[in-house]
């Protein structure tokens, strides 16, 4: 998650319920649909594609409450779940508590920002920054860091796998009429809630602002209203490729979603495969 977000902020408290596992917990036939009015409903199968293509260890940046790191480690593999927000991780952590305990010996749960990430590890063989990471990460700069440090981490030839929505398929003026989401479920609650969500104008760091509401229904009949916000950068493909590049990395598939489509302008995600060069000769690079 994004740093700035603080562990109280209502984003973090729904995130379950706004970004659903067909995988941990109760799957229900809402949730599929949910995912795919968002254009992830084959994300997991994805990064469990690549990781059993590259074998662990794995590195997954920005493993939030480990809707990807839960089954990636089910399937046998070694991960390392960093994220920044220790709510998030507290969450991962007791999901982890109801898992096998060789599940839960294969994760090695970490907080740590990704741009100064610093692991016992080095030999990663895949890297992910699954479900819009790198956008999370509002400032080019920070960004550039992260995929530096990712590379610095993986075995010469080691694989990156990422995915960031296309902004070319995104509103980039303010959204001042509020959009409310379909009821869906707090998982920690059992209610039924909407999220409603506002905009702020891109502005010239390609930065927006995302904020708005959660409206639960409560078992007495009332409302309890929770604000909540983040920020998010758009990156444009061939920003996004250049940047891959001076990190260190080649480029092997750009895909237009999940199944491997090719990418046009019209796709609503960027999904991205790339290899560590070898020998590692990120660029340098300084303060934009």
């Amino acid at each position: 998650m994004n740093k700035d977000v603080p562990d109280d902020d209502a984003s973090i408290v729904y995130y379950d319920g706004d970004y659903p596992s067909l995988e941990i917990g109760e799957a229900r036939a809402e949730h599929a649909a949910t995912l795919a009015r968002l254009g992830i409903l084959g994300d997991v199968p994805f990064y469990k594609e690549r990781a059993a293509e590259t074998g662990g260890p794995i590195l997954e940046i920005g493993c939030g409450s480990g809707r990807l790191t839960i089954p990636l480690a089910r399937a046998g593999h070694t991960v390392w779940a960093v994220d920044v927000s220790a709510a998030m991780l507290d969450q991962l952590r007791a999901k982890l508590e109801r898992e096998a305990p060789e599940v839960r010996d294969r994760v090695h749960v970490v907080r740590q920002d990704a741009a100064a990430l610093d692991l016992p590890v080095r030999d990663f063989r895949l890297a992910v920054l699954p479900f819009n990471v790198l956008m999370l990460i509002p400032d080019l700069t920070v960004e550039r860091r992260t995929l530096a440090a990712a590379a610095a981490h993986l075995a010469p030839g080691g694989a990156l796998a990422l995915d960031v929505m296309n902004p070319l398929t995104l509103p980039m003026d303010a959204e001042t009429k509020p959009s409310p989401s379909e009821p869906r479920r707090n998982p920690h609650s059992g209610n039924r809630y909407i999220r409603n969500t506002l905009a702020t104008r891109l502005d010239e760091r390609q930065c927006q602002r995302i904020h708005g509401w959660y409206d639960e229904l409560l078992p007495d009949g009332k409302i309890a209203v929770t604000e909540y916000g983040f920020t998010w950068r758009m990156i444009f493909r061939y920003e996004l490729e250049l940047m891959l590049e001076s990190a260190g990395f080649a480029v092997e598939r750009l895909a237009g979603d999940f199944e491997d489509a090719p990418w046009t302008v019209d796709s609503r995600r960027m999904v991205v495969t790339a290899r560590r060069a070898s020998p590692f000769t990120a660029a340098p690079f300084t303060k934009e």
